[in-house]
């Protein structure tokens, strides 16, 4: 795997540009992924962050570790919300004064919607069945956001509670 400073060289180097260039907002980017209305086929998200080359790339090559990298942070992800989701936070990133700035997490995740943009409608506009769940995340989305260790976990609940309004869904197709 490559480590943070080489990944985020990666991503910046890309053309074209990924949707995300840091650590932090590829965690915001894989988290919407794995908690939306729908699973989302690694096929159409690997290749638009680390190249189409790169999914068929020799293993130790750059384009390799790069792949095995978004691989393991999804994975990370992904197990934390289902093992242990009363810990589980964002990776923000942090400001020299000790807050987080969560503004490419936030960013990315958002971008990562439009996945499936018309299902993630009822969380992102606010319906009587999810109220405004996702105010946390959307709240954050302006480039001087400093979040103090709360403002962290209110983030990490409304993953959280977004994860539990799309589950029975998705458990729903996995069946299908």
């Amino acid at each position: 795997m490559l480590d943070d400073a080489a990944s985020e060289a990666f991503l910046r180097k890309r053309r074209p540009h990924p949707p995300v260039f840091s650590m932090s907002g590829l965690d915001g980017y894989l988290t919407a992924l794995i908690i939306g209305p729908r699973f989302i086929d690694p096929r159409h998200w690997i290749g638009l962050i680390a190249g189409e080359q790169a999914m068929m790339a020799l293993e130790g090559t750059t384009g390799a570790l790069a792949v095995q990298t978004l691989v393991a942070n999804y994975n990370r992800i992904s197990t934390g919300l289902a093992e242990t989701p009363q810990t589980w936070r964002p990776r923000l990133a942090r400001r020299k004064d000790g807050t987080f700035d969560a503004f490419a997490w936030s960013t990315a995740f958002l971008l990562a919607t439009g996945y499936a943009q018309r299902l993630w409608r009822p969380v992102l506009h606010g319906h009587p069945s999810t109220g405004d769940i996702i105010a946390p995340i959307r709240d954050t989305t302006t480039a001087d956001s400093r979040l103090d260790e709360e403002s962290a976990a209110a983030i990490a609940r409304a993953v959280v509670a977004i994860r539990s309004h799309f589950m029975p869904n998705r458990a729903k197709a996995a069946r299908s």
